[in-house]
This record gives C-alpha cells, structure tokens and sequence, in this order.
C-alpha cells in the first residue's frame, strides 16, 4: 500500500506543520501545498521557515508554491504582495526562499493525484496546449514546474488581477470546470480556508488546517 499525506496552507503554524513532521516520521510521504507565510498567528519568522523547508529537504516531501510564497521568491515584483505581507520580516524571508528555491515546485503528479495550490482550469490547460503543447496532465506539470510560464502566474479579476483567467496559485471553486474529470485525475488544493473539506466533481479543497492521507 502506499500513502501520502497532504498538508494544507501552514501560514506560520506550528500545529499544522507538526501533522507534516509526525506523518513522515511514521513512514508516509508528504506534499505541502504552500503558503507558508503570511496571515498567521504570529509575525512571519524566517527561522521556522527554514525549519519547514529544511523538513522537506530531509525527508524528500514535495513543498509547492502558494500564492503568498511569490512575494518573497519574486521580490522585484511588487505585484505579487499579498494581504499579510511584512516588510519588515521580508528580506529574511526572501534569503530563505531563495536558499530553497531549487526544491520548490508549482505542482506534483503522482498516480492519478494532480497537487497544487489552488488548482487548474480547462480554460489554463487549453491556453497551454495551445502555447507549449502540454496536454496530458504529467506533461503541464512538468511544463509549469521546468519553465514557470507566465500562465502559472496568472491572476483574473476574481482574484483583483488583470489576467483573463486565473492559474494554479489562485483558481477559486466558482471558476472550477472539472479539468481531467474525464482522465480520471483528482486534483488536490489548499488556498481556499474552509471548515470541512469541499469535493466538487473530481476537486478536493483541503484547507482546514488538518492533514488528508491518501492511500491506495
């Protein structure tokens, strides 16, 4: 049998970063699905940060990108700034992001299991296909995470952007359009804060500050 556990927005807490430590060392694999900081119940803190990300290195868990993490991997684009951003805290952040940088991913295929932050759309997908060629669900995973293309980035009026659509850092359940329903794909997201895990069509939003364990 094998077994991975998915770990919601952390956002600087420690009791939902601690499900991610506890599971790996009883043996399960682990994917984070980003947003470590920012809007926490403290101030962001560049050493637990490390801490987060030192774990993911030890232990070979996947650590994705969240639309809060952009701030501080893309500093020269003030755009990316979000509710919570600190300043003050910011450069330390910015040193760890980047120490870190190579291990980060946009998203994670792994068995019929597609993980990213917020997910993504048929209207995204169509837009890469036809731009790069990706189609299958490995092949724009592998895209966005060897090229980050400006579509990963994208962020619509939904979202206070200026982009036609929104990516995989910001996609919300009302833009949701059942992408690789008929592939067979469950896509797994953090970003939206809820109090029960949402399943739509073959969506499964996981932020509730708890663990989910996949096993098959």
């Amino acid at each position: 049998m094998q077994s991975l556990a998915v770990i919601p927005d952390i956002h600087m807490r420690r009791s939902v970063f601690q499900h991610a430590v506890d599971l790996a060392e009883d043996g399960h694999d682990v994917v984070l699905l980003g947003d470590y900081v920012d809007n926490g119940p403290r101030a962001n803190d560049a050493g637990f940060l490390s801490e987060v990300f030192a774990f993911a290195e030890a232990y070979d868990a996947v650590a994705l990108i969240g639309n809060h993490d952009l701030a501080y991997l893309y500093p020269e684009r003030p755009r990316f700034r979000q509710n919570g951003y600190e300043p003050a805290t910011a450069p330390a952040l910015e040193a760890v992001y980047a120490r870190y940088r190579d291990q980060l991913r946009f998203a994670h295929h792994r068995g019929r299991y597609v993980f990213s932050h917020a997910g993504f759309s048929r209207k995204l997908v169509a837009c890469l296909t036809a731009r790069y060629g990706a189609r299958s669900p490995r092949e724009v995973v592998d895209l966005v995470n060897a090229q980050a293309p400006p579509e990963v980035f994208y962020q619509g009026p939904a979202n206070d952007g200026g982009d036609l659509l929104d990516g995989p850092l910001w996609l919300r359940l009302p833009q949701y359009d059942g992408c690789w329903l008929e592939e067979g794909v469950l896509q797994v997201t953090g970003h939206s804060s809820q109090s029960t895990i949402r399943f739509r069509e073959n969506l499964l939003m996981i932020d509730v500050g708890l663990p989910l364990l996949l096993e098959w």
